[in-house]
């Protein structure tokens, strides 16, 4: 896993218009006419194997010999299963599973990132930590990083390309915060990213002199495109404000002693989890334009997980 010789770098490198992709479907959603054409499909094939002399029931147990896929399962029975596979380590609130020993601390509160079938503890990866420590936001500590396995052996990828950080302020680590509290510190957030812009907001990489002072002064939403490698606020609501943005991985392949890199697009949210203000950071190897939406899907999924573990009240 490619990371001493590596930095995550927010370098622009075109290919996208953005401000349509907020409101992106899900990936995975289905109709009400797919899902009576597979019930309909079903019905059918059991039709077939009793006229074939094939006991239904036993067509369906060779069916469930392949390999077992914890996401295919009912929601119950997935959590009994991951119980059994991580022991006393696995717990679950809201019907959402966590990880204790994925523990980390605002102040003397407690958080715990969501579980997913597939995603590691990046603390087991030599060097993934320190690599990303020293690259934050300032007055932020990294306390968390989580990745996923599955998809980085999947993409034989030469570094690790799906993954997210927590980070908890410094200043406010001992804080409690709510909607109207947070709404100052979602100004001063929006303030300084604006300020900033004023300084590298470049007018020849804008399509239009619209979206360039759209962009400049912080009217992300009158934009009809968008430069790569700037931060644009893709969505808030009282207790969060997400940006998107691009990145790339700058890596070094040994064997073949070349460099390379690695487009990525990520994002960046300011969330409060139990009344703590935490950030977070989700990462995930650019391929394609469908790459986009999954992102910002599970972004949300990610966030809204997160609160559920962390809520006050005893696990399932």
């Amino acid at each position: 896993m490619n990371h001493s010789e590596c930095d995550w770098l927010p370098d622009p490198k075109a290919f996208f218009l953005v401000l349509c992709l907020v409101s992106a479907e899900p990936a995975f959603s289905q109709t009400e006419e797919g899902i009576a054409a597979s019930r309909n499909q079903s019905s059918e094939g059991a039709v077939e194997n009793a006229e074939d002399g094939v006991d239904p029931a036993k067509a369906n147990d060779q069916k469930r010999k392949g390999p077992l896929v914890l996401e295919d399962l009912p929601p119950e029975e997935r959590r009994r299963m991951q119980m059994q596979m991580l022991g006393v380590d696995f717990h679950s609130k809201g019907g959402v599973g966590y990880r204790k020993s994925w523990e980390f601390r605002s102040g003397v509160t407690k958080l715990y990132p969501p579980y997913y079938d597939g995603w590691e503890d990046g603390r087991g990866v030599k060097g993934l930590y320190e690599d990303y420590a020293g690259k934050g936001e300032p007055g932020y500590t990294l306390s968390r990083i989580i990745y996923n396995d599955r998809f980085y052996e999947q993409t034989g990828s030469e570094f690790i390309n799906f993954f997210a950080l927590f980070w908890v302020p410094e200043a406010y680590a001992f804080s409690l915060f709510t909607p109207q509290s947070f709404e100052k510190v979602k100004t001063t957030i929006r303030e300084r990213i604006i300020e900033a812009r004023k300084d590298y907001a470049d007018r020849d990489k804008f399509e239009s002199f619209q979206d360039y002072i759209a962009f400049k002064f912080g009217n992300d939403f009158e934009m009809e495109g968008f430069m790569d490698g700037y931060w644009i606020e893709a969505n808030d609501g009282p207790e969060h404000l997400t940006y998107f943005y691009t990145s790339e991985f700058v890596g070094y392949k040994r064997k073949r002693k070349e460099a390379f890199k690695v487009p990525l697009i990520a994002t960046a949210t300011y969330m409060i989890v139990r009344n703590k203000m935490v950030k977070m950071d989700v990462v995930r190897e650019y391929v394609n334009q469908d790459d986009i939406p999954i992102l910002l899907e599970f972004t949300s999924k990610l966030h809204g997980d997160m609160k559920t573990v962390n809520r006050y009240g005893e696990s399932d």
